[in-house]
């Protein structure tokens, strides 16, 4: 059983909590003012959706007991329980004899006599549930005497006046409250009663559930309401008309008693950088967005329109660009998508699918002939190259990427034969942050030969040939950027010795795209020297940051001086000397930047630049359970 305290008087709100998939909705009459009709209108709401009513009465007031038990309710939570005298009572007034001495009448609970009063008295006795709340010291001395009450159905544990009553007030997982709430526990478990637990973190459901107890309360109704409007507020402050650099969310954050860790995305920039690289490119050329770069659905929804669409490779990132993004063109690859990915990406009305083996194409087969319908394919291959020298190679080396040239054959006659699907071209997708232009069009000029050379050797035609991303940002010098003007000049010469056929050209960029617009910013906790070396300490690290450490480089950053600083606290510095910038998780390994550095002291505030993609998206963001950084996005504003 998992339930929930409702104490807002309110019939609709019942509804959204069975609605929500709870099993019971516990109408809290103890702590709430609600009037009888109301309350008998939240029992309905709660028949409607299926969940059980119970109602937690004031006290142990029988003829409270007996009217919401007329009106509907299906258990009695009894707040308070001191003695087992205080369950008799109840377990009296909500049982019929000869369980106990409810009184009977031919009202609501009897459908106004449409069922057999014999019948409802047997199923009464039995249905009903008699809950007691152990919520005093008091009853921690007769728990034994309590738990083995005639009638008593289950046990829920009240921490939180327990806490009270014990003198550790509200410190609900102090070890005299928790060693009580364990008390009460072993005496169901030597009773043979059932026990319910109200967990108060994540980590107690598991405990709870680890131990066999699967009867929980998961809280109340408004603070769970109230964490999710302060949650979606948050989100909705997250974009900023008022602060509009990041010079400026810095600065703001430095106000804050808490140090500095944050990402800022500048919505705006990214929009304004986007549609410069989408306007240089040639007839023939559509650039669509790599989710993977930066898959929060803001900076989705900000390229919604700039880009043609977006390539997604998880049955996530399809559900972030089918909330963000909702009408734009999709382009379904990966790896080895599972088939609820194939049948989700039908679903959704995917553009096209990029797929990577002869099984692949089996599966998808499958799925589309399920679906009665025809998928558009790619066929991503694995050329033997030569490539270009980049940060990570996709292609021309063994890697578990594409289709190996020497099965091509086989793929191309099951695109071509299987059912629900069509071969629209291929996809060659080789490498990743090549930074020369030159020869990046040597290596299209590459594909333009070899996808000829399939067409003439299978007696098939290429409608699309997707060229992948791999258009890199120069980290160490970005002062430096990939040209992409040149690139589109000579990519519009390229063109003209494609066939004509191919109709479309598509890039897949994302690193290229989304880079610039981001910085993560985090304060320097300490300086120190260990054999000589210089290392600053921030709050955050790789958790939050991987790239530096994924690709083994310097990441560029500049020093936002702090000059506020604690007085009488020592103030560590490193001075015109080699510094090492590292994180605050356990292993050598969380390292974010090596350089020369005029001045830095702890309290000061390190800003990585060009951070907006492969940032936050592919870092392992709780190991040592550290705080999540803030993340700000700024704009975008109107066009």
């Amino acid at each position: 059983m998992e339930g929930l305290f409702v104490a807002t008087p309110s019939p609709a709100l019942v509804e959204m909590v069975g609605a929500a998939g709870y099993d019971v909705a516990i109408l809290d009459a103890e702590h709430a003012l609600v009037s009888p009709d109301t309350l008998q209108e939240m029992i309905r709401a709660a028949e409607v959706t299926g969940i059980a009513p119970w109602v937690r009465v004031p006290e142990h007031d029988p003829g409270f007991v007996l009217r919401v038990l007329d009106a509907g309710a299906t258990g009695i939570v009894v707040p308070h329980v001191r003695s087992r005298a205080d369950v008799e009572a109840v377990v009296r007034a909500a049982r019929y004899a000869p369980a106990g001495m409810r009184s009977l009448n031919s009202g609501r609970m009897v459908g106004y006599g449409r069922v057999d009063l014999t019948t409802h008295v047997a199923r009464a006795n039995k249905d009903i549930t008699i809950v007691a709340m152990i919520e005093d010291a008091e009853a921690l001395q007769v728990i034994d005497e309590i738990v083995t009450t005639p009638g008593l159905d289950m046990v829920l544990e009240g921490a939180a006046d327990l806490s009270q009553s014990l003198g550790v007030p509200w410190r609900t997982r102090h070890r005299l409250v928790r060693r009580a709430v364990e008390e009460v526990h072993a005496a169901c478990l030597r009773a043979g009663v059932r026990f319910c637990a109200i967990p108060r973190v994540p980590a107690d459901r598991a405990r709870w559930r680890a131990r066999g107890v699967t009867d929980l309360v998961l809280g109340e109704e408004r603070s769970l309401a109230v964490r999710a409007f302060r949650s979606h507020v948050s989100e909705l402050r997250c974009y900023s008309t008022r602060v509009r650099s990041h010079t400026e969310v810095i600065a703001a954050a430095v106000e804050s008693p808490d140090p500095v860790c944050l990402f800022s995305y500048d919505l705006d920039a990214l929009r304004r950088h986007a549609r410069r690289v989408v306007e240089a490119l040639p007839p023939r050329c559509r650039m669509f967005y790599a989710v993977k770069a930066n898959s929060d659905e803001r900076v989705v929804a900000a390229l919604d329109g700039v880009v043609a669409g977006f390539e997604v490779a998880s049955g996530g990132e399809l559900a972030v660009v089918g909330d963000a993004a909702p009408d734009a063109p999709v382009l379904l690859g990966g790896p080895v998508p599972t088939d609820a990915e194939l049948a989700a990406g039908l679903a959704a009305g995917v553009t096209r699918f990029h797929v990577e083996s002869t099984l692949g194409l089996h599966r998808l087969s499958d799925a589309a002939t399920a679906a009665g319908t025809t998928a558009d394919v790619l066929l991503r291959v694995n050329l033997a190259g030569p490539f270009p020298a980049a940060t990570l190679a996709m292609a021309g080396r063994p890697t578990q990427f594409g289709i190996d040239e020497s099965d091509l054959p086989a793929a191309v006659a099951a695109a071509t034969e299987l059912p629900g699907v069509r071969l629209a071209g291929f996809h060659l997708h080789s490498l990743s942050n090549n930074l020369s232009a030159e020869r990046h069009l040597a290596m299209l000029g590459h594909y333009r030969d070899v996808v000829r050379g399939w067409e003439e050797e299978f007696g098939v035609r290429a409608e699309v040939v997707d060229v992948g991303g791999g258009i890199g940002v120069d980290y160490a010098a970005l002062y430096r950027p990939f040209d992409w003007s040149a690139f589109c000049r000579g990519l519009a010469e390229l063109l003209a010795t494609f066939p004509e056929h191919w109709r479309e050209i598509d890039f897949e960029c994302g690193r290229f795209l989304v880079a610039g617009c981001g910085v993560y910013a985090a304060e320097v906790l300490d300086v120190k020297r260990t054999h000589g070396h210089a290392y600053a300490l921030l709050r955050g690290g790789t958790h939050h940051f991987r790239l530096p450490s994924s690709w083994q480089h310097s990441h560029p950053f500049h020093v936002v001086p702090v000059d506020a600083w604690p007085e009488g606290r020592p103030r560590p510095e490193v001075t015109d000397d080699e510094v090492t910038i590292c994180g605050e998780l356990c292993t050598p390994k969380d390292t974010l930047a090596h350089a020369r550095v005029g001045r830095l002291r702890a309290g000061d505030v390190v800003v990585f630049e060009a951070a907006g993609a492969y940032g936050w998206d592919i870092s392992h963001h709780d190991f040592l359970r550290h705080p999540h950084p803030d993340r700000v996005f700024l704009g975008p504003s109107p066009d």
